[in-house]
């Protein structure tokens, strides 16, 4: 019998798990009720990958339920601009919980080198905006540099 006692040990953590679960929601929520009407974010910060090709930098941004027509790429200051806005997109019925940020949302990165502004490039797919800026002048862009074992 001894994996009985094992089961009840598991099934007393999972409750308490659980229960840690139901408190630690509670925390953040407004008290009001159990259900609440789900609100949009003042703002929100999408994740960015910023990669370093040599030739240029590419600018790879998640916005999973943004519309192409609610996003706006600008250069301006030395500087990559994005922005846009999530909109509410929750099918009838009561919310139970909403974790999706919703509402405006706003990223500014400063180039690190000089970039050709006319020839940046934005492409949208599948939830992702890849922008393409390419670097002005010859000394910004990268070269490897080989190095060598000296004894």
């Amino acid at each position: 019998m001894a994996g009985s006692g094992m089961k009840d040990f598991l099934d007393e953590l999972k409750a308490m798990k659980e229960r840690m679960d139901d408190l630690f929601t509670s925390s953040f929520d407004s008290g009001e009720s159990e259900k609440s009407e789900p609100q949009a974010s003042e703002s929100w910060v999408p994740m960015c990958d910023i990669i370093d090709s040599g030739q240029e930098l590419v600018y790879s941004i998640d916005l999973p339920g943004v519309m192409e027509h609610d996003i706006q790429v600008e250069c301006k200051d030395n500087r990559l601009w994005v922005s846009g806005l999530r909109k509410r997109d929750l099918p009838e019925g009561e919310a139970f919980r909403v974790e999706r940020p919703m509402g405006a949302f706003s990223r500014v990165f400063k180039f690190p080198c000089p970039v050709d502004e006319d020839g940046i490039q934005a492409e949208f797919k599948k939830g992702v905006l890849r922008i393409e800026v390419p670097k002005s002048s010859p000394g910004c862009r990268s070269h490897r540099i080989e190095v060598h074992e000296v004894e």
